[in-house]
């Protein structure tokens, strides 16, 4: 988990946990990460595309809008999404996904027949215990 740094002063502090990172389409250096956003009173899915083409999509704009608005009302979409972007782009992908060390790797546990990974802590899958 990292907690979002804003300009706003907020009630609580936006937080941001990676579950699934995998290459993004748009080519070499190009990462899609996915997460839960939440910050104590609304949680909710969220993508951050990193590469040439930088965006964030919330989930909740098509499952929970109402949710969603009543985030935006309290923390501004645009720095979410500016916070969000410059946590994962600056090079701190690594720590921001899975909470680990800079000198730790992140381990991908990649479901079969799928282009993604599961980010993990480095224990063996489900398949490799079983």
């Amino acid at each position: 988990m990292i907690v979002l740094q804003l300009e706003q002063e907020v009630a609580a502090s936006p937080y941001f946990v990676a579950h699934h990172l995998q290459r993004g389409s748009a080519g070499a250096g190009s990462w899609v990460v996915s997460g839960t956003l939440g910050d104590g009173w609304y949680e909710g899915e969220v993508t951050v595309e990193l590469g040439a083409r930088s965006d964030v999509t919330f989930a909740d704009e098509w499952f929970d809008p109402a949710a969603l608005q009543e985030f935006f009302h309290r923390i501004d979409r645009d720095q979410i999404c500016g916070a969000l972007l410059q946590v994962l782009a600056t090079g701190r992908l690594q720590r921001a996904c899975c909470g680990l060390g800079q000198s730790q790797h992140l381990a991908q546990h990649p479901a079969p027949g799928l282009g993604h990974g599961l980010l993990g802590s480095g224990e063996p899958g489900w398949a490799a215990v079983a």
